[in-house]
């Protein structure tokens, strides 16, 4: 009975989500397969896109008036998915997520990508915050 009670309890875990993608590194691992399989629903869940784009416009000249938040949305978007940039660059390298560092409702996570044919390596790390839905990633550097 014992048994049967324990076996419950971790299913009824599982399936409410109390697994590895509540955590800031889940949460990584999570965005990446959603970038790399164009996953574009996945994508808007697991990135606060405006918030991206706060912070993005925040270094942008105010001179420079055709950089709106929906120009820096769109080419975001289109940089995850389809045939942009980071999506194609991220499906040649090889990716690794690292370590999780928390430091209350902000976390950090590595991710070392590296070009399997010529050995490049860069090491990005993405920012996150835990908000009432759980982790979002904000920003990668």
């Amino acid at each position: 009975m014992f048994k049967y009670l324990l076996l419950f309890i971790w299913m009824a875990a599982i399936l409410t989500g109390c697994g590895p993608n509540d955590t800031p590194r889940g949460v990584t691992m999570e965005f990446v397969g959603s970038v790399i399989e164009d996953d574009s629903l996945a994508i808007e869940q697991l990135l606060d896109l405006d918030l991206m784009v706060q912070r993005r416009m925040l270094v942008i000249p105010p001179t420079d008036s055709t950089q709106t938040h929906a120009y820096f949305r769109d080419t975001i978007m289109r940089n995850l998915t389809g045939d942009g940039g980071t999506r194609a660059l991220w499906m040649d390298m090889r990716l690794v997520v690292g370590d999780e560092k928390v430091d209350g409702d902000t976390a950090y996570v590595e991710l070392t990508s590296m070009d399997q044919d010529t050995g490049y390596i860069q090491y990005l790390t993405v920012h996150l915050y835990k908000g009432a839905g759980g982790w979002r990633v904000y920003q990668f550097l």
